[in-house]
This record gives structure tokens, sequence and C-alpha cells, in this order.
């Protein structure tokens, strides 16, 4: 029997409370109004109101509770001007990695979304894997074969699951207004924005045709860039649920010693992977948002291939030309420099004493830049500064937030390829080759003009 939407919702509720309890937040759970019975009964046995691990049991609440949640972590993860930047870290070790479908269920969606059936006489496929190579909460991926004998991937949205994330989604925003309801002192979170912007996100990873146009201009953007491949979408196979490539056969970069085996010079890689990461940010100001290894690989001559294009973030001509400016001024400590960038980006109030806004900067950025070169992170300066901006008014920038997740990554493979290598180093070059092109005098003028006609 199939239990009412409003019972599934309140069994939802039951077992978000008792997760919850169990993991040090009773007291967090009564003032929801989740399991209070059972919540004040843990709390009489506890010293405090929050596990001294917050971050940890945060973590592995959101795992048990699944998925979307899991999802939902990630995002906040990079919300450091939100969260305390233990529980930001913490949140960034989820891992989005759940067991595949069983093969039916694959079967059935494809052959659903193409009328016809998968393999055999009038089939889609000369042949198709029945265990998939990889598997994540949306989609899985299987290799197949097509008729015409080419190789490609095959990616599959799970059946059902927008019915999952929509039923979670309802549940997150319930949570957010309860939050917003029982926790007042802590309105500047604005949860319900927040989840209005998670589920916006995790819908579009839900269109994988929307993948497929993605993949498209990453081609489109990268033709002229040497040493960097996308694979090729096979548009009649590829439909909102199912997404039909080219294979691409690859060593994962982060397997430093299996490349070397096979012949690539992992310095090489560090400045492929480098130029192209600040031709997608700079040059073009649209980025791979959801870089992590397992979406790079290195094909055997060479090429680095980007796969999984679900996630993509953009950056317009003046969010570029700051973070340009702030970049040099942070590389050349110049922290005066940096606070006036901000200022004069609208990034923080016009008001703002800069001597203050200085020493704020300075005192996230010099013990980084004390470091080793190979060692200097500018992603965790970044994160830093996210974090101690708010007492400065500094107004919340998404697609800064979502690349500064993206640098962690690079940074992470550069040093796993090179590491006495300083990828910033490594860009100086190419982010110069831009800064006089569109942050010299001539550039300055047209911009003049632009911000002019703007008014």
């Amino acid at each position: 029997m199939r239990l009412s939407g409003k019972i599934q919702r309140n069994l939802r509720l039951f077992r978000i409370g008792y997760i919850l309890t169990t993991h040090g937040m009773a007291a967090m759970s009564m003032r929801l109004g989740l399991l209070r019975p059972y919540a004040w009964f843990v709390q009489l046995f506890r010293d405090d109101a929050l596990p001294a691990d917050l971050g940890g049991q945060i973590r592995e609440a959101l795992e048990k509770l699944g998925p979307t949640f899991i999802k939902f972590g990630q995002m906040l993860s990079t919300r450091v001007d939100l969260l305390p930047l233990e529980i930001a870290l913490e949140l960034k070790k989820l891992q989005d990695d759940v067991p595949p479908e069983p093969f039916e269920h694959v079967q059935r969606v494809i052959e659903k979304t193409f009328k016809k059936p998968l393999t055999g006489a009038g089939g889609l496929f000369q042949s198709f894997d029945e265990k998939a190579i990889a598997a994540a909460s949306i989609a899985q991926v299987h290799f197949a074969t097509l008729p015409d004998g080419q190789n490609v991937a095959v990616k599959v949205r799970r059946p059902h699951i927008h019915r999952t994330i929509e039923a979670d989604l309802a549940i997150l925003r319930l949570l957010a207004a309860l939050f917003e309801r029982y926790f007042p002192e802590y309105q500047r979170l604005k949860a319900s924005c927040v989840v209005e912007e998670f589920a916006s996100s995790i819908r579009g990873e839900l269109n994988l045709r929307a993948e497929a146009a993605h993949a498209s201009r990453f081609s489109e953007n990268f033709k002229d860039l040497s040493g960097v491949k996308v694979p090729e979408v096979i548009w009649d196979y590829t439909q909102t649920e199912v997404l039909t490539t080219e294979r691409i056969s690859g060593t994962p970069i982060d397997e430093r010693a299996a490349l070397q085996t096979v012949g690539h010079d992992p310095l090489k890689l560090c400045e492929r992977a480098t130029t192209l990461f600040f031709h997608m940010v700079f040059v073009d100001g649209y980025f791979h948002a959801d870089m992590h290894p397992g979406n790079i690989f290195v094909a055997e001559n060479g090429d680095i291939v980007l796969l999984d294009f679900g996630i993509v973030g953009r950056l317009d001509i003046r969010p570029r030309r700051y973070l340009a400016d702030m970049l040099l001024a942070f590389l050349r400590e110049d922290y005066y420099q940096a606070a006036v960038v901000h200022v004069e980006a609208g990034y923080v109030p016009r008001s703002t004493n800069i001597s203050a806004f200085e020493d704020a900067l300075r005192e996230v950025a010099v013990p980084i830049f004390n470091r080793p070169l190979g060692e200097i992170s500018i992603a965790e300066l970044l994160l830093c500064m996210f974090a101690v901006t708010e007492r400065f008014q500094m107004e919340t920038q998404p697609e800064l937030l979502l690349l500064q997740k993206t640098m962690v990554v690079i940074e992470g493979v550069a040093r796993e390829l090179a590491d006495d290598v300083n990828i910033w180093q490594l860009a100086k070059p190419l982010v110069s080759k831009w800064m006089m092109e569109h942050m010299g005098p001539k550039a300055k003028i047209e911009h003049m003009a632009e911000d002019m006609k703007a008014q």
C-alpha cells in the first residue's frame, strides 16, 4: 500500500530528527520541533548543546540522509560566507558515490526514451555493457557500441530520480522554514534562499541534454587550444534522460605513477592543466565547475580529456577584471591595493575603512605567502578571505565561490603531478597577456566608455 504524501513527509522528518539527535545535535532537533521527546531525553545526558566535532557529525548525518542531502552538503562546503570554516572544510569530504542501478532499470529508461529495443534487431546499440563503469546519485555510465561500430559512453539518469529529488527539496524547504522560525538569530544565513539556489543547481544536473549543450560549448571554446579534448556528443542518441558521447580511453590525471609508466611527463601535464584552467576562467569566462580527478583523464597522445559537464560556472568581464586585479595585488603582497580593488568592484561598501580591511586581508594572506612556493594556495586564500569579510558586509558572490571550489581541485591535481611547482607562476604569462589586452590603457578607456553607457 502506498503511503500518502503527508505520511511520507512526516516519516522523513522523523528520520531526520533521529539522525540529528544521534549525531550530537539533539538540541537543534528540539528547537526545530523534530522528535522532541526522544531528543529531550538524549540531551539530558549531554553537557553541551553541540558535539565538539560538529563538522564531522554533520557530514555523517548528511551521508545517512542520502544523495540529495549529500549534494546539498557539497554545495554548502563552498559557502564559507555562511558556515564556519572548519565545518565547510569537513563538508568538502562528502562523496557522491552510490551503488549503480540494476541493469534492467537502465535498459527500461533507454528503451522508453528512444522507443526502441536496446540491442538486437532494430536495436539502438550493437552491444551494451551491462556493468556500469561509474555511478553517482543522479546518473551512471555504461560503455556501448553503435550499429556503425563506434565505441561510445552512455550516461543514463536514474529512474524516478526527479521524484526523489523533488521530495527531498520539499523537505529541505520545510527545514529551512523551521530554521528561520526557530533560529531567528541566524536570519543572515537566508536558509530559504540557499535551498532555492541549490534546487536550481540540482535541477540543472537532471537535464542531460543541457549537459550535452555545455560539452558542445566547451568543445568550441577549446578548438584553438592544443592538448585538450572534449568527447563529441552523439546527438541522435541523446535526450533529457540519456547522454551519449564518443568513448575516449585514458588514465585518471591523479595517477602519477601510471602516467609516467606509459610515457607522460607530469610537469608538462601540470602546465597543460594550468593553461586550460586559466583559459576557461579568463579567456572564456565559462568554466567546468566539477573538475574532480574522476572527471579529468589523460589520453594516450597526452591530451587532457574533460568529462561530466553537469555543473558550469560563468564569469562576465567585470568579475574577471576584479579577479585579475585581486590576484595581481595578492601576488605582489600589496594588501592595500587588494582592499581598494574590493571597494572599486562594489563587493564591499564604499564606506568601508580601507585600513581596517587591508589588515583583515593581511591577516589571512601573510601566513599563506610565508610558505614555500609550491605550497602557496590561492584557493585557500580565497576561502579564508570569504570567511573573514562578513564583518565588512562583503556581498556573497556565487560565481567566485564556485570558482574557489574549482581552484581547490586544480591546485590539488597540480600538486599530484608536480608537488614542487606553483601553478600561479606557470599561469603568469597567460594572465599577464590577458591583463594587457583587457586591463591596459586602451582597454581601460573602452571599459570607461562601457560603464558610462551602462549608467
